[in-house]
């Protein structure tokens, strides 16, 4: 009888345990590289968004909710909703006591959440300054480090 030709238990453990180290090594850096990804779309969204108000500002005189920008075609639907790329965007509209009278609404903030792992996430804002400001682990404000150029 002819013996059958094919790969032993053991060869075929070695290759398994070969592939789960090289698992462990790559994994973290594609959720490190995902972070940062994530990351770098927000930081858009956020200059979308300014863009997006100051034209908003410039037409009608007063900022706008993200629901009101999206028809006027300079948002995307995605970001109208306030989620996207892994971040929540949370767009506050902010009355000045002096125009409350004449109600115009004279300044907004908007703040980027990641939707998870915020602990070791970035978390970003801005303001009608235009000046995107970044915090590691807790949700950043305007007395946040501006991000670097």
């Amino acid at each position: 009888m002819k013996r059958e030709q094919g790969f032993s238990l053991i060869e075929l453990l070695v290759v398994v345990v070969i592939i789960g180290v090289i698992a462990a090594l790559a994994i973290p850096g594609l959720q490190r590289a995902r972070r940062f990804a994530q990351a770098g779309s927000a930081i858009q969204s956020l200059r979308t968004i300014t863009t997006a108000e100051n034209l908003y500002e410039r037409r009608f005189k007063v900022y706008a909710t993200l629901g009101q920008l999206a028809p006027e075609g300079t948002i995307d639907s995605n970001l109208a909703v306030g989620l996207k790329s892994g971040y929540i965007f949370d767009l506050t509209i902010v009355l000045d006591a002096a125009d409350v009278t004449a109600g115009k609404l004279t300044t907004f903030k908007c703040s980027a959440n990641p939707q998870a792992d915020a602990a070791n996430s970035t978390h970003f804002y801005v303001d009608e300054t235009a000046v995107i400001r970044h915090n590691e682990g807790a949700t950043a404000d305007a007395s946040s480090d501006p991000i670097p150029k």
